[in-house]
């Protein structure tokens, strides 16, 4: 995969992100797969660093995954401490790094 397919894929994720408007642990569930299906098709020629934060972003979204893909409830999003809170912001967090990565990998296919 060249790095502007790889951008334009990224860049589909965000669009769906930026486009939502419902809870962001559901969002982030939804996609999931589309996230996942990219994990190691981040091309070459893409910065060691940016290659990292890549990885480590997709690492975290497996850790996310409902332990029963039927049962969303089950992912440590959804948890009960703090009127699920914590989930909404870990959801946050990860959402806000894929789009930062999407911006600078754009910068580098400008």
């Amino acid at each position: 995969m060249t790095i502007e397919e790889f951008q334009q894929e990224l860049s589909q994720i965000v669009t769906q992100f930026q486009r939502a408007d419902y809870d962001a642990r559901h969002l982030l569930l939804d996609l999931s797969e589309k996230i996942q299906k990219l994990k190691e098709q981040i091309p070459e020629s893409v910065p060691a660093n940016l290659k990292s934060e890549w990885k480590s972003i997709c690492s975290e979204v497996d850790a996310v995954q409902p332990a029963f893909k039927s049962h969303r409830k089950t992912s440590i999003l959804f948890d009960r401490q703090g009127m699920g809170l914590p989930g909404v912001q870990t959801a946050k967090a990860l959402i806000t790094r894929i789009v930062a990565l999407s911006k600078l990998i754009n910068r580098l296919t400008a």
